[in-house]
């Protein structure tokens, strides 16, 4: 895989995250031009700092608060923030 290969690409994100890994992630797949869907079961207020950090960023949706099963299975790579538990 090169990193071309993230253009276009439906790419979930799981865990936006408070400590900067899935903002580094997800900055970096956005600067490769996928299509990012990032989720977290944090609530919009508790990430502020991590959402603003990715304000004016293009090709990001959010699904927070939750996980749905959608979400995971129409992408065409999950990528797992390594501080979210096995078992979320």
């Amino acid at each position: 895989m090169t990193i071309n290969d993230f253009k276009d690409k439906k790419v979930t994100v799981m865990g936006v995250g408070l400590h900067g890994g899935g903002v580094g992630v997800i900055k970096f797949l956005a600067e490769q031009g996928a299509k990012i869907l990032a989720t977290d079961l944090r609530k919009e207020a508790e990430l502020k700092p991590s959402l603003e950090a990715l304000a004016g960023l293009a090709n990001i949706e959010y699904v927070l608060g939750e996980h749905r099963l959608a979400d995971f299975t129409s992408a065409d790579m999950v990528i797992k923030n390594p501080g979210v538990a096995s078992d979320s």
